[in-house]
């Protein structure tokens, strides 16, 4: 007899129920709802029925008449690009002509279906086309922008047709395209709630500048998003616990009160809401700042939430996760300069911004703002995010990066020596991360040697998707072949990992940076992994030990888009060329920009990829793994029995029950593992 399911099937279904937990019941019951019918009678019902509800904007925003100047001319600027057709989607100037098609797919061509959206098929192999490119300009941050040009200039400028003439004209194309339940642009709930954030700015900015029946119909569309929400609760309780339960929470609550019913008789919602947001924040920030999603782009875009809840209450003390989640990324490396691209990276925003999406300042500076008296003049400036959501006043004084090795959060080092500033990446977690852990970007003179390539994309071809997340395309040791979480579909992992930074050593002018994991304990034996960075001014040596008997040892090299490789003289080139040396005397394998299988690839931003060099080191048997970046000739590295000398500087790791410890010359120091 065959079995009901085949087995690969069987195992997807496991894994699927491990990552939900106790929501898989729930979440099997909604699923089963959009197939019988349950879906149908609940938001059918929803479309049918108007509220009648009036929308005050609960934002405590600056007016736009203390607005700084520049800010107000970067506003300008961007609004005349809408007002010419043209909308910036993840890097690219899209045309979206005068009047945008909302459901258009932008990555290829086609149309979404206006359809119930329960029964649009955004998942499965057959999909149309990745909905997120539709889904980000349904979020219409470009509103927002064609709202503050318009309100600095009185609807005037930003076209010949005027800012709120332009603005006029996508609000009513929205309505009209996008009626109740109808859409891909309903389907997911955090959407609708970033939604609410950017309608809420608008109505504020620029409301009094549209016809009064456009507004009325914007209300009642909120009114509609609200009553969405709450009736669409079974999917956000049983989704990952993330940043989707917390901004769908925040989306709530901002509806409520717009809409009057922050108190009596809508006080039971609210009530729901507040406490799902304080539930996931128990869960989500850690005291050092650090977050559950091991993502930079996820880590900004819920601090710009938290940002979002202050603007709703300014009144109250600020929650201690806004000023620490703002300073771990000022000791991330922040405000100094370009950092890794850790994680899954799609530009998530919450605050509207006409400025770099790769520049986290402004969104570190606002929430420093927000958790001070406000921003300094010159913050205000420079940053839109400071100077549309802060008045001025005195931020908390953001952190110095760090430079000496520490930890700075999350299981994060940074050092720094000369031009030369690197990361250590012991941390890791299941959501939105990748397998990274132990990873060293290094960035020299202010360009990418070594990186973090990025993500490519979440629904397009899995294994491009793949490669961007797991082991091979990282900087990190791999042991016999094997990857360090294992993917299992588009977002989850087959296991969990746990990694720590050592204290850092100073030894001989060298600082010795390092730090070990345990992704490797599935392998019978179990293996733990130690990486120790030895950085002094010019050089760079990295040694990787695996635990236990010789093993085939293999690590990657990302190259930095403009960084190239002369196989013959063994440099990289940049704008002064660096040396490598490698602890196996043969040279390293070199891909770049393949296809088959898919390998050599950088991702500046999502759905984006270059061609990039992609340097593979190994060793069959081995136990030790090395190598070293220099300006100069690289430094004599020499192993004998799993110790590594590093010209003067000895190195060797202890094994021990529980822990590990490195010594580094005449120091030491230990971790728990």
């Amino acid at each position: 007899m065959k079995p009901i399911l085949p087995l690969a099937r069987l195992r997807s279904v496991r894994d699927d129920v491990r990552s939900l937990g106790f929501s898989a019941p729930l979440r099997a019951g909604y699923e089963a709802s959009k197939r019988l019918g349950g879906h149908s009678l609940v938001f059918g019902a929803l479309g049918r029925a108007r509220s009648g509800r009036t929308f005050r904007s609960p934002l405590h925003l600056p007016a736009a008449s203390q607005v700084p100047a520049l800010a107000a001319q970067r506003a300008g600027r961007a609004a005349k690009e809408v007002a010419d057709g043209r909308v910036t989607l993840f890097g690219r100037s899209v045309d979206v002509g005068p009047t945008p098609d909302w459901h258009a797919v932008l990555d290829g061509p086609g149309h979404w279906p206006e359809d119930p959206w329960w029964q649009i098929d955004i998942r499965s192999d057959s999909r149309l086309s990745d909905v997120k490119w539709t889904w980000e300009l349904g979020r219409a941050r470009h509103l927002v922008v064609l709202a503050r040009a318009a309100a600095v200039a009185g609807g005037a400028e930003a076209g010949s047709a005027g800012a709120a003439e332009v603005l006029r004209r996508h609000v009513a194309s929205w309505l009209q395209q996008n009626p109740p339940e109808r859409g891909v642009h309903w389907y997911s709930n955090l959407e609708i709630s970033l939604r609410a954030v950017v309608w809420a700015e608008v109505l504020q900015r620029a409301g009094h500048l549209l016809p009064p029946s456009l507004v009325a119909d914007v209300e009642e569309h909120l009114a509609r998003c609200a009553r969405h929400l709450v009736a669409d609760l079974p999917y956000t309780l049983s989704t990952m616990r993330n940043n989707h339960l917390l901004g769908d929470a925040l989306g709530m609550q901002l509806l409520q009160r717009g809409l009057g019913r922050g108190e009596g008789r809508g006080s039971a919602t609210m009530a729901v809401a507040k406490r799902m947001f304080e539930a996931q924040a128990a869960r989500h920030f850690r005291p050092d700042g650090s977050m559950i999603e091991d993502s930079l782009s996820y880590h900004r875009f819920v601090l710009e939430m938290l940002v979002v809840e202050r603007l709703l209450d300014p009144a109250g003390p600020p929650r201690p996760a806004l000023a620490a989640s703002a300073q771990y990324l000022a000791r991330l490396g922040v405000l100094e300069g370009p950092v890794p691209q850790y994680g899954d990276w799609d530009e998530g925003r919450v605050l509207v911004s006409t400025q770099d999406p790769h520049d986290l300042s402004g969104t570190v500076r606002c929430a420093l703002a927000l958790a001070g008296t406000g921003a300094l003049a010159a913050w205000r400036a420079e940053h839109d995010e400071c100077a549309w959501y802060a008045g001025e006043g005195v931020p908390v004084s953001p952190e110095r990066a760090e430079r000496d090795g520490r930890d700075i959060g999350g299981g994060i080092a940074r050092a720094a020596r000369g031009d030369t500033v690197l990361w250590l990446k012991a941390g890791s977690a299941k959501s939105h991360g990748h397998a990274d852990l132990l990873s060293t970007p290094i960035l020299w003179g202010g360009e990418w040697v070594v990186g973090d390539p990025g993500t490519g994309t979440y629904n397009g071809r899995l294994e491009q998707r793949n490669h961007f997340r797991t082991s091979v395309a990282h900087s990190v040791l791999r042991v016999d072949g094997q990857d360090q979480l294992g993917p299992h579909r588009a977002f989850r992992w087959q296991r969990t990992a746990r990694g720590v930074v050592g204290d850092p050593l100073e030894v001989d002018g060298w600082l010795v940076t390092w730090g070990a994991h345990d992704a490797y304990g599935f392998l019978t034996p179990p293996r733990r992994v130690v990486r120790v960075v030895a950085l002094r001014v010019g050089t760079v040596v990295v040694v990787d030990w695996a635990e236990g008997a010789p093993a085939g040892l293999a690590t990657s090299l990302p190259l930095g888009p403009g960084c190239t490789w002369d196989a013959e003289a063994s440099e990289m080139g940049l704008p002064s060329s660096l040396r490598l040396r490698l602890s196996c005397s043969a040279s390293p394998v070199v891909v770049v920009g393949q296809s088959a299988p898919f390998d050599g690839w950088w991702s500046p931003t999502y759905g984006s990829v270059l061609p990039a060099t992609r340097l593979e080191v190994s060793s069959r048997t081995g136990t030790v793994l090395w190598w070293a970046i220099s300006t100069d000739a690289p430094p004599e590295v020499t192993e004998l029995d799993g110790r590594v000398a590093i010209d003067a500087l000895n190195l060797a790791c202890t094994w021990g029950d529980g822990s590990v410890t490195l010594a580094a010359g005449r120091s030491s120091a230990t971790v728990a593992t």
